[in-house]
C-alpha cells in the first residue's frame, strides 16, 4: 500500500493553491490560528472577500479584524451591501482597509443610504482593477441605488475609466446623460453591460450610438433598454431628446463579436438597422423585445423574417448565431401564425441548429379580448434573471396555440416566457369539455407543479407549501377527470419532481387529486 501524505507535509506552494479556492472568511476561520507555518503561508495567499446577504454583522467584523493585516492581499471583492443585520457593508470595509491590489470588484444590493462617495474615491486610484460590476435588481422598485450614486459610478466607469479596466457591468436604472455629450475614446474596455432606464423622450435604441462611438475596443456588449411613464412634474420640464442620428457618420466597432440587446419598450427596425451597421464583424446576436402596449405600429416589420434577413445580410454577414424572444400584446388584429413562421424559415439553413416557435393565447385579465403573441428561437438563452418580476403570464387554456419549425419528436417544446410563473385559467364553459392543444404537448421539462385545492391544513400540506419551486404553474378548474385530461394536453406530467397542492376556495377541486397522482 502506498504511503499516505499528511496535511502538514504539503509544500507551501500547494497550500497557497488550495487557499486560493477559499474565500477569506472561511480561510481565516479555519486556519488563522492553526500554527506559525500556516500563518506565514496566509501572508502569501491571494484573498477573495465574499459577503452574501445571509451573513451577519459578527462575521463581517471578524473578517475585518483579520483584514487589518492582510488587506493588501485582497484581489477580489464580492459584497452584498445589505446583509442580515447590517447595511452599508461596502462603506464599512472601505473605511477600514485600502485594498491596494484589487483586481475584481462586484457590488450588489446597494442600499439607498450607502456612504459610497469615499468608496468611489478609493476605486478611482486603483492601479490593477480589471473588472468592476454593480448588480442591482432588474425590478426598478427593488433597485435602491440613488441617482447621485448612479451618476458617480457611471462617471467613474464610463468617463474616467481606470486604465486597467477591461470589463464593467452597471446593472442599475439610469439614463446615462453624460454619454450623449462625451468626446472620449476608450480603447481598453472589452466587455460592457448597461441598463438604460428613463422616459421615452430620452431613452431610445439610438442611445447606443454615442456608446459605440466612445468604446471602440468592445468585444461583448449587453444592453437593456427600458422606459417609464413621465410624472406630471417631468411633463412640465423640457427634457432634451436624443440628437438625431446621422446615417453617414455612424461609428464602426470592428472588434465587437457578441451583442445581447434587451428592449422593454417600443422599438423599430430602422433603429436596429443603425445599431447593426456599427458591428460589421458581429458573430453572436441575442435580441429580446417585450412590449406591453397595444400601440406598436412597427410590429409588422419586427415579426417579418424577410425584413430580418435583409438587415442581417446587409450589416452582419459574419453572424453565426441569431436568437430572439419577442413578446407583445395585440387586440383583435389578425396575425397569420403560419405566415409569420414561414417568413423565418430562411434562417433554417443559414445558422446551424436554428429553429423557432410562435405562440398565441388570450389572457384572462381585463379586457379579455387581448391576445399575447410570443416568437422565440428554441436555443434562446438569457441573462438570469432578465426580466421584471413578479408578473405572472396568464393563459386562457383553450386559446393556446403553438407552431414550430422543428416538428421532430425529440424537440424540446418547453414554453418560455419572461416570468417563472404561468397561470392557466379554465373558464366555466370549459368545465366539461376536453380540448387538445394545436401541437404536441407544448410544456415540457417542467419540474414543479402547483395545484390550487380546498383542503384542510395538515402536516403534509405544510410540508408541500414549503417546497421550493423553480417553475410554478397554477391551474384553475371545477372538475376532476376533465381537469387532468386538459392538464395533460398542455403539460408533460412525467417530468414533474415537485407537486404542491395549494389551498383555494373551491372544494370540488379536491376531487382531482387521485387522478393527478396516477
Amino acid at each position: 500500500m502506498a504511503n499516505s501524505t499528511r496535511l502538514e507535509e504539503l509544500s507551501n506552494e500547494i497550500f497557497c493553491e488550495i487557499f486560493d479556492y477559499l474565500n477569506a472568511f472561511d480561510l481565516f476561520l479555519a486556519f488563522a490560528s492553526l500554527n506559525s507555518r500556516i500563518s506565514s503561508i496566509l501572508k502569501l495567499t491571494r484573498l477573495h472577500v465574499i459577503i452574501d446577504i445571509e451573513q451577519c454583522r459578527h462575521q463581517v467584523e471578524f473578517l475585518s479584524r483579520h483584514l487589518t493585516f492582510h488587506s493588501d492581499q485582497v484581489i477580489s471583492l464580492d459584497i452584498c451591501d445589505k446583509i442580515y443585520d447590517q447595511t452599508n457593508v461596502i462603506a464599512y470595509l472601505f473605511r477600514r482597509h485600502e485594498f491596494l491590489n484589487l483586481r475584481s470588484c462586484i457590488f450588489w444590493c446597494l442600499h439607498a443610504s450607502s456612504e459610497l462617495e469615499s468608496v468611489i474615491k478609493k476605486l478611482k486610484i486603483q492601479t490593477q482593477l480589471g473588472s468592476f460590476l454593480i448588480l442591482e435588481s432588474y425590478n426598478e422598485k427593488e433597485d435602491n441605488l440613488s441617482r447621485s450614486h448612479a451618476h458617480l459610478f457611471s462617471k467613474m466607469v464610463l468617463l474616467n475609466t481606470p486604465s486597467t479596466l477591461g470589463s464593467a457591468a452597471l446593472r442599475f436604472h439610469y439614463d446615462y446623460p453624460e454619454l450623449t455629450k462625451s468626446m472620449i475614446i476608450n480603447t481598453k474596455l472589452t466587455y460592457l453591460e448597461l441598463m438604460f432606464y428613463g422616459t421615452f423622450d430620452n431613452i431610445l435604441i439610438d442611445s447606443l450610438i454615442p456608446l459605440l462611438r466612445a468604446y471602440s475596443a468592445l468585444r461583448q456588449l449587453n444592453v437593456m433598454i427600458e422606459t417609464r411613464t413621465m410624472s406630471q412634474d417631468e411633463n412640465n420640464i423640457n427634457i432634451p431628446n436624443i440628437l438625431p442620428v446621422n446615417e453617414n457618420d455612424l461609428p464602426t466597432v470592428s472588434s465587437l463579436k457578441i451583442l445581447d440587446l434587451q428592449i422593454l419598450t417600443q422599438s423599430d427596425v430602422h433603429s436596429l438597422d443603425h445599431i447593426l451597421h456599427c458591428m460589421p464583424n458581429l458573430q453572436g446576436f441575442s435580441f429580446t423585445l417585450i412590449m406591453e402596449d397595444l400601440d406598436t405600429p412597427c410590429i409588422d416589420d419586427l415579426i417579418d423574417g424577410n425584413v430580418w434577413q435583409q438587415i442581417l445580410t446587409r450589416h452582419v454577414s459574419n453572424l453565426k448565431k441569431f436568437d430572439f424572444h419577442m413578446s407583445f400584446l395585440t387586440d383583435e388584429r389578425l396575425f397569420d401564425l403560419d405566415l409569420v413562421l414561414n417568413s423565418f424559415r430562411c434562417f433554417l439553413t443559414r445558422y446551424d441548429g436554428w429553429h423557432m416557435a410562435i405562440c398565441r393565447w388570450k389572457t384572462f385579465e381585463e379586457p379579455i379580448s387581448y391576445k399575447q403573441i410570443v416568437l422565440r428561437t428554441l436555443n434562446y438563452k438569457h441573462l438570469d434573471p432578465r426580466y421584471k418580476c413578479p408578473i405572472a403570464t396568464n393563459i386562457c387554456c383553450d386559446t393556446f396555440e403553438m407552431m414550430s419549425t422543428d416538428v421532430s419528436n425529440a424537440n424540446d417544446h418547453r414554453f418560455q416566457s419572461h416570468n417563472n410563473s404561468i397561470d392557466f385559467y379554465m373558464p366555466g364553459y370549459m368545465e366539461r369539455r376536453v380540448f387538445q392543444s394545436s401541437t404536441e404537448v407544448p410544456f415540457r421539462n417542467v419540474d414543479s407543479l402547483v395545484i390550487p385545492l380546498s383542503l384542510m391544513e395538515s402536516p403534509i400540506m405544510s410540508l408541500l407549501k414549503n417546497i421550493f419551486t423553480l417553475i410554478s404553474m397554477q391551474f384553475y378548474s371545477n372538475e376532476s377527470l376533465e381537469y387532468v385530461d386538459n392538464l395533460s394536453s398542455l403539460i408533460d406530467l412525467s417530468t414533474i419532481e415537485t407537486l404542491e397542492f395549494k389551498q383555494s376556495n373551491h372544494s370540488r377541486r379536491s376531487h382531482a387529486v387521485p387522478y393527478i397522482l396516477l
